[in-house]
């Protein structure tokens, strides 16, 4: 017998703008229009990176990353001898 854990289903992500009122007037149309359809759906918000933090992340794995596989290495070496 197998199991299923997931299940898959069809998503719609929007960027709308929720600062910008005619993004807001256009987002609440789009769900009464899915409504009036009679299509099951589901507002909700999410957080996402901006331009500066995915550079910031980038920046912050790339020294951290040095640190750990070079000069760590480096100064157990010179400890060591």
């Amino acid at each position: 017998m197998k199991t299923k854990i997931f299940k898959k289903q069809l998503t719609i992500k929007t960027r709308f703008n929720p600062e910008n009122l005619e993004d807001v007037k256009a987002f609440n149309d789009a769900c009464d229009l899915l409504q009036k359809e009679g299509i099951d759906f589901e507002k909700g918000t999410e957080t996402v990176a901006t331009d500066f933090a995915k550079k910031l992340y980038f920046r912050y794995s790339i020294i951290s990353d040095f640190i750990i596989w070079v000069v760590l290495p480096l100064i157990g070496l010179i400890i060591l001898l």
